[in-house]
């Protein structure tokens, strides 16, 4: 019988002796016989806290088995797990906690220091919770939680436009939907090893986690260090053995000097990289060229879609060895999946003309239901309209993502609404000056934002694609001019060899037009 409850696609595994979660760096490894125990006896904490069913538990802890096991037990106790980023000051945690009125807390107990006076009803640190014997009593019988496939299962807060952050409302059914259909697409099955790359407050980590534990695999944790590393991130996928990756493209490109050690795990006669699943971000397609080309048994997979949908859109490429044709520009965006449906249309919801690009608006079992204790934000993504082909009403949301369709009828994701930019009476795509910029052979990655001057500038960033001469932003904006209107190039261009980046792993662009210098500068112009 299929799951109704996003913990219940677990537990078929509970009895299983394989390896549930591979510890980040210097951490043990779980079984999953040893993740059911930690997880019940966390979540009869819970419920002898007297904590109603939908309790809002939030997780603030480092990547780590007991950190699994503290989401888990959430879902197992009825409630709705919250993870929260590690790396956030404790202000911030403290006023997610205080919006979504955490009736519990798992910490790892150095992070509480920065946190005020706000105190849960109940409090379980990371060192209470042992994958030897678990703390309290591990032969307590837990109870079926009275949950539906429409409760809630988790919250996950993104940074909103207006710099509120948004706590989105995702079921058990949205949950299930999308890992039913992730994990078919890429044949999980128990014998994997997924890395889990993403933070757990970011919605690329709900594929590595339940997806992974739901077909009995191994999901195998990164430290932060380890994700920032370039090298020792393509040393994690050689030393354990990784089948299957899910990370923003900025990551990729940031490994690609090591493309080599990662291909030669699969040489040397393993299982290789089965499928690369990237998401968040455009890949540029010189970058994305020589992943393919150095492991060219490997499919790569484009998934798209905000925290608000997870995944509604599906783009795979062949393997480089049965189709070896370079990308000579962006993936289009594919197909819906996971029962989505999909529709142009402009800001008010009327559909476009077929040759017009329009926003991206989408409906189906995916949808959250809204933002936590935000109807206004929540109506003004949400918007009931009538069925393309007529009928009753139906509930669509609004990526905010403009969208083309092609003659052949593919997808193409043209930018935000706040990539599109108005300077000195032209409307500028930032997103199509940093393509140009990709297809220069010197770039690997680009990123441009205007300055925040009473007279706006366009200013680039660039991580190189290798050493470059002193002149190299001068040589770029000429690369520019030659391809683009003069209102188009960058007035000024920063090149160095690496990024900054949210903590999500995305570039972070709010620091670039804050003023942000490359800590290893190579050229300016």
């Amino acid at each position: 019988m299929r799951p109704q409850l996003l913990h219940q696609a677990v537990e078929p595994w509970f009895a299983s002796p394989g390896t549930a979660v591979g510890g980040a760096e210097g951490q043990p490894r779980w079984s999953y016989r040893q993740l059911e125990r930690v997880s019940r006896v966390a979540a009869l904490r819970l419920r002898a806290a007297g904590l109603a069913p939908g309790a809002r538990v939030g997780v603030w802890m480092r990547k780590s088995p007991p950190a699994v096991a503290a989401m888990l037990a959430a879902l197992r106790a009825g409630m709705v797990a919250v993870p929260l980023d590690a790396a956030a000051p404790g202000a911030r945690v403290e006023a997610l906690a205080r919006d979504c009125q955490l009736g519990a807390l798992f910490a790892d107990r150095d992070l509480l220091e920065g946190v005020g006076d706000w105190t849960p009803v109940c409090q379980i640190g990371a060192d209470e919770m042992s994958g030897e014997t678990g703390e309290g009593d591990a032969s307590g019988v837990l109870t079926p939680a009275p949950r539906t496939a429409q409760d809630l299962a988790y919250i996950l807060y993104t940074s909103g436009s207006t710099g509120v952050p948004k706590g989105v409302m995702l079921s058990h059914a949205h949950a299930l939907a999308f890992i039913d259909w992730a994990a078919d697409e890429v044949a999980l099955h128990s014998g994997d090893r997924v890395a889990s790359h993403a933070p757990f407050h970011f919605d690329l980590s709900v594929f590595d986690l339940w997806a992974t534990l739901s077909r009995g695999a191994t999901v195998e944790l990164m430290d932060t260090a380890t994700v920032r590393m370039a090298r020792a991130a393509s040393e994690f996928i050689v030393e354990r053995q990784i089948n299957i990756w899910y990370s923003v493209p900025s990551a990729l490109v940031r490994m690609l000097p090591h493309a080599d050690l990662v291909a030669a795990r699969g040489a040397a006669g393993g299982d290789g990289l089965r499928s690369v699943i990237f998401a968040g971000e455009v890949f540029p397609p010189p970058a994305l060229n020589r992943w393919r080309r150095a492991l060219p048994q490997t499919r790569f997979h484009n998934w798209y879609g905000p925290t608000e949908t997870n995944v509604c859109t599906a783009y795979t490429l062949p393997a480089f060895a049965e189709s070896p044709q370079d990308v000579t520009r962006a993936l289009p965006l594919g197909e819906s999946c996971c029962g989505f449906q999909l529709r142009l249309a402009n800001e008010q919801g009327s559909p476009v003309a077929p040759d017009e690009s329009g926003l991206l608006w989408v409906r189906g079992p995916g949808v959250m239901f809204g933002y936590w204790g935000d109807g206004e934000r929540t109506a003004q993504v949400m918007r009931t309209m009538p069925a393309p082909a007529g009928g009753p009403e139906e509930t669509w949301y609004n990526t905010g993502d403009w969208v083309e369709r092609s003659e052949s009828g593919e997808l193409r994701y043209q930018g935000r609404n706040d990539g599109l930019i108005k300077l000195r009476g032209y409307r500028v795509s930032l997103l199509e000056i940093e393509r140009t910029l990709e297809a220069s052979p010197l770039v690997a990655q680009a990123a441009v934002v205007t300055s925040g001057l009473a007279a706006p500038a366009l200013m680039a960033f660039v991580q190189l694609a290798s050493e470059a001469a002193e002149d190299v932003g001068e040589l770029l904006r000429r690369f520019v001019g030659e391809r683009l209107p003069s209102y188009m190039v960058p007035d000024r261009i920063q090149a160095g060899v690496t990024l900054p980046l949210t903590s999500t792993g995305k570039i972070d662009r709010r620091a670039l037009a804050d003023g942000w210098q490359p800590p290893a500068r190579v050229g300016a112009a």
